[in-house]
């Protein structure tokens, strides 16, 4: 799906949220969106997802004002995964059946094989009737996250949103995440809000937030190259990796 902002603004009381946002994300592309806390990243999930409303500006949705669009259009077309997305205390399969409750047995292993956590349950005693325990204790942050990729997946949502989805993730964890999104974007719009460069370098487009503006884009290679801010964001996460 094709996502258009064109002069989009949000403001809470008397405060800037979001300043005349102008872009377009295209449609199976990867995108990330950076900056630091207070920026505004959130925000543009927030906008698309219809949990705020402008104060001026639109947004389109394949050439569609978000605003004639219903909540279960919305629903059923987006999915979001955050820094901690929540597991009931359920089996895996019962989890993941909560997006889409008729979803039938191979429909859910074939989501679990796209989000890359199909091997992980298989090797588990019970395997998809593995109960996890209350939010998912038995489970990995890097599993948790998976499951909630293939409940997106099990949803057929063609926007995918990660809000920080791997900000609490150890280095192996984030790599696997990583690949799942690089496939995920073949044939979804997927939208990543991220503190860590690593996560979204590889992206399509890129987008830097400053003050609750974008003040750049493109890849990373042409952000490094043209954006002396984005240069200092990386080259800072570079230095605290390597110390």
């Amino acid at each position: 799906m094709l996502i258009t902002f064109n002069n989009v603004s949000l403001q809470y009381i008397d405060k800037n949220i979001l300043e005349n946002a102008s872009f377009t994300i295209n449609d199976n592309s990867k995108v990330g969106i950076i900056g630091i806390n207070g920026a505004g990243k959130s925000t543009i999930l927030k906008l698309i997802g219809k949990n705020y409303k402008l104060n001026s500006g639109k947004i389109l949705i394949d050439d569609t004002d978000i605003n004639e669009l219903s909540e279960n259009t919305i629903r059923n077309n987006i999915s979001i995964v955050s820094q901690s997305p929540y597991i009931f205390n359920l089996s895996i399969k019962d989890n993941i059946k909560l997006a889409k409750p008729e979803a039938t047995d191979e429909e859910i292993i074939e989501v679990c094989k796209k989000s890359q956590i199909h091997d992980d349950i298989i090797a588990m005693k019970d395997g998809y009737n593995t109960l996890v325990g209350e939010n998912g204790v038995i489970l990995s942050g890097g599993q948790k996250q998976r499951i909630a990729i293939a409940r997106a997946l099990i949803r057929k949502s063609k926007i995918i949103l990660l809000d920080e989805a791997t900000s609490s993730l150890d280095n192996n964890n984030q790599e696997r995440i990583k690949n799942v999104i690089k496939e995920l974007s073949k044939d979804h719009t997927v939208i990543i809000v991220a503190h860590r460069l690593s996560t979204i370098v590889d992206s399509d487009n890129i987008y830097l937030l400053h003050n609750h503006k974008i003040i750049a884009n493109g890849t990373h290679k042409e952000l490094i190259s043209t954006s002396c801010e984005y240069k200092m964001l990386y080259e800072n996460e570079e230095f605290s990796i390597s110390i």
